[in-house]
């Protein structure tokens, strides 16, 4: 059974349920968990550099592996994939809670168990990415996606906020032990999916259809300005979100222990549902180029309210708008690259774009979290928006400043 080239009039079948609930379920531990590792590791290092490290370092095997996780995603099982990558995360994820109850918790186990998390998410993420559309159908695309992405945000509103409290009545190791379970429930959700996930094989050498799906992205000017001005925005980005413990505790006065650092999180998912519930109109009705272009002009305008903000509730204003732009940028730039790409070649291609544009992520983090140590938070945001503006620059010079695709 496939879904791709098939109109079907209801969106929620038995497989997109399944794919759903799997999601939504994950990201509710996601959320909770990127509150929780940032925390544990100021908490045992008091540390920007190494605190920062945890984004830096969940994004990093992207840039490793990612060639590599796309190219298996169209060669091999992606069901299986997928499953054997959520179990994976949970038993990291487990160690940790050991580990602190134990007493024996260090921030190099945290930093450890944060890149074997990232590592597991980039070889779920390549053949998910190829499954999503195969059990959704082009048709369905623009519509399944909205749905999935404004879900997903509105959990993110509650699950830092509740992450935060969770953490500050009882231990952020607890958070992360809540994520382990919820990394099995996805993956009992996803070993039921019955659409044949798969392409067939081609027998050629993996080298092959890694170059192909390469050639792909630097053959389309548009992906390709899209992907390498994303690496520019996710340079600071990575930073950014790396500091944001650090920013609250330094600038803002608010402890690590504090209940209002969830908050802060929560207010970044507020944005991000803002923007994923404008994004399908705003392509439609300005077109996709304009929405970059704007949205990396909105992404420099909030850093720098962010490296200005210094009380409580101006940095949650800046925190949201900063996420209608990250997220508004982002997703843009991967509706672009499942419309102007083929079904054969949609796990190479994506997570080929992904990981050029992801892989500025653990440097924006490296950057931010020394320049912090050497200079201040404030400091540093102000640093981080170069990498931005350099991206936004080569948006504005590029075919991506017209580029308008039909999307129904």
């Amino acid at each position: 059974m496939t879904a791709v080239g098939v109109e079907r009039r209801r969106l929620f079948d038995a497989d997109f349920t399944r794919w759903y609930a799997s999601r939504s379920i994950g990201v509710a531990g996601t959320a909770a968990s990127a509150v929780a590792l940032p925390l544990l590791v100021y908490r045992t290092s008091a540390s920007p550099a190494l605190t920062a490290a945890v984004v830096g370092l969940e994004a990093l095997p992207y840039l490793l592996f990612g060639l590599f996780a796309g190219a298996a995603a169209d060669r091999f099982d992606r069901r299986r994939m997928m499953v054997a990558a959520d179990i994976a995360c949970a038993l990291m994820l487990i160690t940790v809670p050991i580990a602190d109850l134990a007493g024996v918790l260090s921030p190099w186990h945290v930093l450890a168990v944060a890149f074997g998390v990232g590592c597991g998410f980039c070889w779920f993420d390549a053949a998910a990415w190829g499954a999503f559309f195969r059990i959704v159908g082009k048709p369905r695309l623009a519509r399944a996606n909205s749905v999935v992405w404004s879900t997903e945000i509105m959990i993110e509103i509650a699950a830092p906020a509740a992450a935060g409290l969770l953490a500050a009545l009882a231990d952020p190791s607890a958070v992360l032990a809540v994520d382990a379970v919820t990394y099995l429930i996805s993956a009992a959700l996803l070993a039921g999916l019955k659409t044949d996930l798969n392409m067939a094989t081609t027998g050629r050498r993996m080298w092959s259809e890694i170059g192909e799906g390469l050639r792909y992205v630097w053959r389309m000017p548009v992906i390709r300005t899209l992907t390498i001005a994303g690496f520019g925005l996710n340079m600071a980005v990575g930073g950014v979100l790396g500091l944001l413990v650090v920013h609250a505790d330094k600038a803002l006065g608010i402890d690590p222990s504090d209940k209002r650092i969830g908050l802060l999180y929560a207010a970044g998912a507020i944005g991000s549902l803002v923007a994923a519930l404008a994004l399908p109109r705003a392509g439609r009705v300005a077109g996709q180029g304009t929405v970059s272009i704007a949205g990396f002009a909105i992404f420099l305008l909030a850093v720098a309210g962010l490296a200005a903000a210094d009380t409580f509730g101006v940095a949650l204003v800046a925190w949201a708008v900063w996420s209608v732009a990250r997220l508004g940028v982002n997703a843009n730039g991967i509706v672009v690259r499942q419309l102007l790409t083929p079904d054969e070649l949609q796990g190479r291609v994506n997570t080929t774009g992904r990981m050029v544009a992801w892989g500025g992520t653990p440097f924006g983090a490296l950057l931010g979290g020394l320049a912090a140590d050497a200079y201040g938070v404030r400091t540093a945001y102000l640093l981080l928006a170069v990498p931005a503006a350099i991206g936004l620059a080569l948006a504005v010079a590029s075919p991506v400043r017209g580029l308008r695709l039909p999307t129904d």
